[in-house]
């Protein structure tokens, strides 16, 4: 099936019961951006999955590549949705307004998945009706590095996976300690995104994430500890990926920007935990306004959020806005230089 937008479609009102959904059914939704490498691998595992009432809407995202003639073969096993380019979060809310089924899910298009995937998560769905939405464990392959990861990292301890899969008490709090989720290892009920509505257009980077953290606030969430999503970053083009990424981190917003519909519908119990996965985002958005030179912006909000910022690069923020700009802007200076340095030999590499 092939829909375009050059004819306008009527937005779906964020309010539950707006259409009857498929019983049994799954939406998957795959934005392709000039995916002509890897979209036939992933469109490949949907229709591979051992749950069999699915349904694989593929929304190009204004490719200027194989991408169309690639979809294209699939014929009437897919749903084929053209738009012109406006980010990843613009076209999974697009490939939502199509969504018939009772479960939706997103799929990234160098991403894919075990063949037991989307049984695993309608099995648990069906098994846990209070809970609205569950994810799985992902194999992770990243463009700049040769070692192989996994979300959540302790799904390689035994005795996390021996706990089996779980209703989670709290959600941020889970997330906080474990980085569970993330496009392509998650499914949804579609009443659930009915009532929240679409992603965020405007969030061109970290949509995703946000997502997540709104529908939290809509119901319980449940996780199953098994590896059954892959993550490709190996896939995409590799040469040139200090422009990619510069032009990605660009569109970041603000921390602020980030939470702004999250905030107001969380619980006094959810704060802890979101401040802790709060800080987790705003280590990131503080490294995307360093790398594209917006330092200012950059130590305002590594100031404002100093207490939950993580990982190596939080202590580096931290340590770095001391001085303010006086040690920040060295320390800006020199993370440039050395990502540079990182992009062009892993452009030579090739």
């Amino acid at each position: 099936m092939i829909e375009s937008t050059s004819q306008p479609v009527q937005a779906r009102p964020a309010a539950a019961g707006w259409r009857e959904r498929v019983p049994g059914m799954v939406s998957v939704v795959v934005p392709a951006y000039n995916a002509e490498k890897s979209l036939a691998r992933c469109i490949e595992s949907i229709l591979g999955q051992t749950y069999g009432s699915r349904e694989v809407i593929v929304v190009n995202d204004g490719s200027t590549d194989g991408t169309e003639n690639i979809s294209l073969k699939f014929g009437d096993r897919i749903t084929y949705v053209c738009q012109e380019n406006n980010g990843e979060t613009a076209a999974r809310s697009r490939g939502i307004e199509v969504a018939s089924g009772e479960f939706v899910t997103f799929l990234d298009h160098d991403d894919y998945w075990d063949p037991e995937f989307l049984q695993a998560c309608v099995g648990f769905l069906r098994q846990h009706p209070e809970v609205i939405g569950v994810s799985t464990g992902a194999q992770v392959k990243s463009a700049l590095s040769d070692v192989v990861t996994f979300r959540p990292a302790a799904i390689s301890e035994v005795a996390f996976r021996e706990k089996g899969p779980v209703v989670i008490g709290d959600f941020f709090a889970f997330w906080a300690s474990h980085d569970h989720i993330c496009s392509g290892s998650a499914v949804i009920r579609g009443s659930a995104v009915d009532e929240a509505g679409m992603q965020r257009p405007d969030l061109a980077l970290s949509g995703d994430l946000e997502y997540w953290a709104y529908l939290a606030t809509f119901g319980r969430w449940g996780f199953i500890p098994r590896v059954l999503l892959h993550v490709d970053g190996t896939q995409i083009p590799r040469r040139g990926l200090f422009r990619k990424y510069y032009e990605r981190y660009r569109k970041a917003p603000t921390v602020e920007e980030w939470e702004r519909r999250i905030v107001p519908r969380l619980e006094k119990a959810d704060l802890p935990g979101y401040e802790r996965v709060r800080g987790h985002i705003a280590t990131w958005m503080v490294f995307a306004r360093v790398f594209v030179g917006d330092d200012r912006e950059g130590l305002r909000m590594a100031k404002k959020y100093r207490h939950h910022l993580d990982g190596k690069f939080g202590a580096l923020w931290r340590l770095a806005s001391i001085l303010g700009m006086a040690s920040w802007k060295p320390a800006c200076v020199a993370l440039r230089a050395r990502t540079r340095i990182q992009y062009f030999f892993r452009d030579r590499q090739l």
